[in-house]
């Protein structure tokens, strides 16, 4: 149970849900412009832990103790000295825990022992088996998600040579499941292209293909203020914009309807809290209530450097006919 290991300019196996495009919190250009700045010099800044984060790393050794005893694991190892590196590829691993096993593995839900697939038991038995650790506020799964360790221990097992390993996740402080693979061939084959498509974007500064309106922020943050603006030809690009123009057009009248809706509403109200009706034969209440505001310190608002920033939103205007 140590930090990262991992060198800060190389992939490492905890990311490697991020470059398949699978992590619901990150995207693919966040990660390559992080590997850009470091390219550049620049010290990436710490990430900051929050709770859920504190209370994985306190469960850590309880996770691995009892996955152990579940499995009927041996020889188990919770502290590394260095992370362990790819043969091949840049791409490195901190790992959790490793053991050897003892004995065939049944599947028993009861024991929170899951086999994804088609297998209903594993032969651990002298086997070596890596050990990744998660603490998460989500429901108990069947099968949790590629990020959640998923995608993960199989570039582990990549890196450390491995061919069997369990994801451990404790669910809500109270239920722990193991979930038990091997190797993937497909999977590491996967692995192995996007890490190389990877360092190909890195070294030619290559975008991938946004994922929403905030990466488009990460990929391009700068303004060329010498290139000419762009004629619009792509029948794709075209109806994009179109799309754009009309839905701000029916968010503004929408915006109109609400406020005079809610000026008639309140008129009515008047000192009331609360109002009833019937919409669609379905009850309505309409609540107009009060709202606590803590006393709070005056705040001085730190001095911030002047600096230039692409916007979050387009501006569309219309300048009439053609």
């Amino acid at each position: 149970m140590v930090g990262k290991l991992t060198p800060d300019n190389m992939l490492s196996a905890s990311r490697i849900a991020q470059l398949m495009g699978q992590s619901p919190y990150a995207t693919q250009n966040e990660l390559l412009s992080d590997m850009l700045m470091i390219d550049e010099g620049v010290t990436p800044r710490p990430i900051e832990q929050n709770e859920l984060m504190a209370w994985g790393d306190i469960h850590e050794g309880a996770i691995i103790a009892e996955a152990s005893r579940r499995l009927g694991l041996v020889d188990v190892e919770d502290d590394f000295a260095q992370a362990f590196f790819h043969d091949k590829l840049p791409m490195a691993a901190s790992l959790d825990g490793m053991a050897t096993g003892t004995r065939l593995i049944k599947e028993d839900h009861a024991q929170g022992i899951i086999i994804p697939g088609t297998a209903n038991a594993i032969q651990l038995t002298g086997e070596k088996l890596l050990l990744e650790c998660k603490t998460t506020q989500a429901a108990p799964e069947d099968v949790p998600p590629p990020h959640r360790g998923v995608l993960q221990l199989q570039a582990q097992m990549m890196c450390a040579g491995a061919s069997l390993g369990a994801v451990c996740v404790l669910y809500r402080g109270s239920t722990l499941r193991m979930f038990l693979y091997h190797a993937d061939a497909g999977v590491q084959a996967r692995i192995a292209q996007a890490v190389e498509e990877f360092e190909q974007r890195r070294k030619d500064i290559d975008w991938y293909p946004l994922m929403n309106p905030a990466d488009g922020n990460v990929a391009y943050s700068r303004v060329d203020d010498v290139a000419q603006p762009l004629d619009v030809s792509d029948g794709e690009v075209q109806d994009a914009v179109e799309a754009l123009l009309e839905a701000k057009r029916a968010k503004k009248e929408c915006d109109q309807i609400i406020a005079d809706a809610e000026t008639v509403i309140k008129d009515f109200m008047g000192n009331h809290e609360e109002a009833n009706t019937v919409v669609d034969g379905k009850r309505v209440i309409v609540k107009w209530g009060m709202r606590n505001m803590k006393a709070t310190q005056e705040k001085v608002v730190p001095a911030k450097p002047a600096m230039r920033v692409r916007q979050n939103a387009l501006t569309v205007k219309e300048l009439g006919d053609v």
